[in-house]
Order: C-alpha cells, then structure tokens, then sequence
C-alpha cells in the first residue's frame, strides 16, 4: 500500500490533531482534506469522493458514527474506507464503529510516526 496515493479526507474537531494527522499522511505521499466538522464535508464528500475518510467519533452536530452511516447509506459512497479515531477506547465504542461500516479504528493519541502505516495497513487490509 506504501506505493499507492490515496485521497482522504479527515474530520476532527480538534486542529492540533488535524495538523498531525494531516502531516503524517502527506508526508506519505497521500493528499490531504481536512474538516473541523463532519456536516459540512458531506458535499465535499459527494462532490468528489476520496479514497478514505478518517472521522472523530465525538465531533458536536454530526458525529463521526453519524457521518459513517450517512456514508455508508449513499450508493456513491459506499466503496469509500472509512476509519473511526477516538479517546474512547472501550470495546462498546470499536463495536459501534465496526456496526456502522468503519473498516478500522485508530485510539488517540495518535502516534504520528506509525500513523500513516496504520492507516495503509487498514485500508488494505479491508480491500
């Protein structure tokens, strides 16, 4: 998956993460999209559907689990990957992330040297 450029969108309300998140990704050769919220990307994400979308769980408005079913019930979308990242790290919330179509969940903190890898290894890992 190193090889492969991946277009992905990141929603996290929180811009410190969104700037590592986004660092780590771009240094791994991929393009970058960020959000602070999850309602306003959805027609970004219709628009123009990335490869992967990585989304807060706890995010005010629409939350990430939201945001995932949303995604997950529009045809155009639903061969999107997406990854559910959280402080909450109890199996309840991992659970709900997987029922509601996340391929894969990311605890934070992150740890931004291996954050890339992780997320490759989970996109191909549900491919």
């Amino acid at each position: 998956m190193k090889d492969k450029h991946m277009q992905i969108v990141l929603v996290d309300d929180d811009p410190d993460v969104i700037d590592l998140m986004s660092l780590a990704l771009e240094q791994a050769g991929h393009t970058v999209i960020t959000s602070p919220a999850g309602a306003p990307i959805v027609s970004t994400l219709k628009a123009d559907p990335p490869d992967v979308l990585i989304t807060d769980l706890m995010m005010a408005e629409l939350t990430g689990l939201e945001l995932c079913e949303l995604v997950n019930t529009t045809a155009r979308l639903s061969k999107m990957k997406i990854i559910v990242i959280s402080a909450r790290t109890d199996d309840l919330w991992k659970d709900k992330a997987k029922d509601c179509g996340a391929a894969g969940f990311i605890e934070k903190p992150i740890d931004v040297m291996t954050f890339a890898a992780t997320v490759e290894g989970i996109v191909s890992a549900s491919t």
